[in-house]
């Protein structure tokens, strides 16, 4: 199962721990800094992953259960000459303090008839949303309902590209 459905099905039973995102250290000044590379992003569960990618001509975003973080079919980062490893974006999204934050309620918007899923937003408890577009130049960015409204300026109508937009409620407590 992958696509949008595979994200609520995981989030029905399973907590958001963290976001994570590859890259890798870039050590040719004398500062080494962590360059990220988010072509596929992670969000770790209380149990397992979900691995989102960006598919097609950077139009769709594609979703899959996996065991843990493996990039070696991302060309970019398994060929790598630096350090690769993967940043936890958690702490910036979800705020200091978070341990495991239920889903309540996801959107998954398409931009064109019959697409499974081009951006994904995950309402959270506590008023976060996690917005993830795949769309961007550099890979899939990470953002946050602020991002997400942006994207709806941007493409919220029928003349934007909006084809639709599929609402799932995961939790009404």
């Amino acid at each position: 199962m992958s696509g949008w459905r595979t994200v609520e099905a995981a989030l029905r039973d399973h907590r958001v721990r963290d976001v994570l995102v590859p890259g890798w250290i870039d050590r040719d000044d004398d500062l080494p800094e962590f360059r990220p590379q988010p072509m596929a992003v992670w969000l770790r569960l209380d149990e397992g992953l979900l691995r989102f990618e960006s598919q097609g001509q950077y139009d769709r975003l594609g979703a899959s259960r996996v065991p843990g973080v493996d990039w070696a079919d991302i060309e970019l980062l398994a060929e790598a000459e630096d350090e690769v490893i993967v940043a936890s974006f958690g702490e910036q999204l979800f705020g200091d303090g978070r341990d495991a934050l239920r889903c309540t309620r996801l959107r998954a918007y398409r931009t064109s008839a019959g697409a499974d899923c081009t951006c994904l937003a995950l309402d959270l408890e506590g008023g976060r949303t996690l917005f993830l577009d795949p769309t961007w130049t550099f890979g899939i960015k990470v953002g946050n309902e602020a991002d997400e409204q942006r994207w709806l300026e941007l493409h919220g109508s029928v003349a934007g590209g909006l084809a639709g937009v599929d609402t799932s409620v995961l939790y009404d407590g």
